[in-house]
Parts: C-alpha cells; structure tokens; sequence
C-alpha cells in the first residue's frame, strides 16, 4: 500500500463528512519540509466526530488494532487503526482533541490544494508544539528540520 494514495483516500471522504481534522505527524511534515519516510497518517480530531471518522476507516478496510491511549504530557488520546492486505500494511493514528489548544489547533488548520483536493495540515508552529509535547528523537529531529526550514 502506497502510504500518500490511502491519505487521499480517507481524507476525501473526511472532507465529503466535513469532519473536524488537522493532518499531523510525518505526513504533514511534507507539506513543509522535505518528506521524510513514514509509515502512518496521524490525524487530530474533534471528539464530536472520532465516531464518524471510525466509520469512515472501518469502512476501508481499517480496524482498531490496539487498546487507546493517552500521553502522558498532554490530554491526547491515540486510537491506532491497521489495514492490512497479503504482507501490507497501513496505520491511520487518531489523536482525539483532548484539550482547548488541541482544539485550536485544528481550527488553525491550513488548507492544503492539491490534486487530491483539500486537506487540513496543522500549521507548522503547532506540528512543533505537538512534537514538543511527545518529544521523541524522531520528534526532535522534526523539530530541528522544522525550525530550519525557510517559510
């Protein structure tokens, strides 16, 4: 599986639901930075629309692999869904909203034109803050690139 044709995929059909999102993570790290290899969409959500967007993955082929859960650092819960086919695989991460700045976050969400239509990426500054939170070594060399990066 292609990890940018299942992003179009779900996202027209979150766009279609008008769901409330901003696309985070590595993918979004694209629309900034030069892509880095990833192996799953992160997607921040509303709580009012996890049942929606649920609905959307089961309805291609994704199921909840693992039991939620919730960092440490910030009020975000994780929702982690797997397609698998034959020796594939995909992860789509749901991190439900979990506080008013998640919220904002996604509010802020810029709209990305593309030949897939429109997606929501967070705007750079808070990709930076939610990498912050997690802090990973993955997440501080984002950080680095992000910062680095010229506008």
């Amino acid at each position: 599986m292609n990890i940018f044709d299942e992003f179009i995929e779900i996202i027209k059909h979150i766009e279609r639901d008008k769901l409330r999102y901003a696309l985070v993570g590595g993918v979004a790290m694209a629309f900034y930075a030069e892509a880095r290899f990833t192996q799953d969409i992160d997607l921040l959500i509303e709580p009012n629309d996890f049942d929606k967007a649920v609905r959307i993955l089961e309805k291609h082929g994704y199921f909840e692999s693992t039991e939620p859960w919730t960092f440490r650092t910030t009020p975000l819960t994780l929702h982690r869904f797997l397609k698998v086919i034959e020796n594939d695989q995909m992860i789509i991460d749901l991190l439900v909203a979990g506080n008013k700045r998640h919220l904002k976050i996604i509010h802020n969400a810029l709209e990305a034109q593309g030949e897939y239509g429109i997606a929501r990426v967070a705007d750079k500054s808070d990709i930076i803050w939610l990498k912050r939170k997690r802090n990973s070594l993955q997440d501080q060399a984002d950080i680095e690139r992000l910062e680095n990066e010229k506008d």
